[in-house]
C-alpha cells in the first residue's frame, strides 16, 4: 500500500492497484473522499498533495469557470465542467482531473461524451469520451504533467483544443493549443487575443488589480 498525505487527509492506494483497470475499480469503489484528486498517468497513480496557491492557481481557476460557465449557458453551447470533474479514457489507459472541460451540445447529441461512475446511485462522477476543450492551470507540482504527459494523451484522444494557463509569474501566460496532424499547435495571438475554435470566441487575460499583495486578472471575451 502507498500512502499520500494531502490537504484533505491521508489517501491510501491499495497494493492491488497495479494498472488502469484496477485503478478504475478503486476510483469507482466509493471509498475515496469526494474531494480527492487522483489520476492515472503514464502507468502511475498521481495524487494531488500540495495546497493550491491562492492567486496563481485557485483564483485563476475560479475566474475561468465563472466566465466560461456564463458564456456556455447564455449561448446554449453545451456544458462546462469546472475543477474536480474526473476524465477517463479506457482506450488510452488514462484518468485525469483537469481544471476545466467543455463539451459541446453537438458532442453530447452525437454520443462522443457521456457520464459514468461507481455507485448505482452516483453515476455521474466521470466524463468519458472526447471533450471539445480541456483546460489546465499550471502549478509547481503539475508543470511536467500539464505541458508534456497530458498534452500527448489529449492529442492521442483527439481532443480538438487544449488551454494551458500559468499564473505563477507576472504577467500570466495563456496559451491555446489547437490539435494538428502531428501534435498541438499554438494559436497565434493578436494584441493578446487568442481565438478558441471550440467556443467560437476570442479570449485574453488582462491585469486587473492587486489584492492582498498579489496581482489578479480579468478574462475578456469577444
Amino acid at each position: 500500500m502507498v500512502v499520500f498525505t494531502t490537504n484533505i487527509g491521508t489517501i491510501r492506494v491499495p497494493a492491488w492497484v497495479k494498472d488502469h483497470p484496477s485503478f478504475l475499480r478503486w476510483l469507482r469503489s466509493g471509498t475515496l473522499p469526494e474531494e480527492a484528486r487522483v489520476s492515472y498517468i503514464n502507468g502511475e497513480v498521481w495524487v494531488e498533495t500540495m495546497p493550491e496557491r491562492a492567486f496563481a492557481h485557485n483564483q485563476v481557476k475560479t475566474l475561468i469557470a465563472r466566465v466560461l460557465c456564463g458564456l456556455v449557458e447564455d449561448n446554449d453551447l453545451g456544458v462546462f465542467f469546472g475543477d474536480g470533474m474526473t476524465y477517463t479514457s479506457k482506450e488510452e489507459k488514462f484518468t485525469a482531473v483537469p481544471d476545466g472541460m467543455f463539451v459541446s451540445q453537438e458532442s453530447i447529441d452525437a454520443g462522443r461524451v457521456r457520464l459514468t461512475g461507481g455507485k448505482d446511485s452516483n453515476r455521474d462522477t466521470e466524463l468519458i469520451g472526447t471533450p471539445d476543450l480541456l483546460i489546465e492551470v499550471v502549478s509547481d507540482s503539475s508543470e511536467d504533467k500539464d505541458n508534456e504527459w497530458q498534452m500527448s494523451r489529449y492529442w492521442n484522444l483527439g481532443v480538438p483544443e487544449y488551454w494551458v494557463v500559468d499564473g505563477r509569474q507576472e504577467p500570466l501566460r495563456f496559451t491555446i493549443y489547437r490539435r494538428g496532424p502531428k501534435g498541438y499547435m499554438v494559436v497565434r495571438k493578436a494584441d493578446g487575443w487568442a481565438k478558441s475554435a471550440a467556443l467560437g470566441r476570442s479570449f485574453r487575460f488582462t491585469p486587473y488589480q492587486k489584492k492582498m499583495g498579489f496581482g489578479t486578472y480579468k478574462l475578456e471575451v469577444r
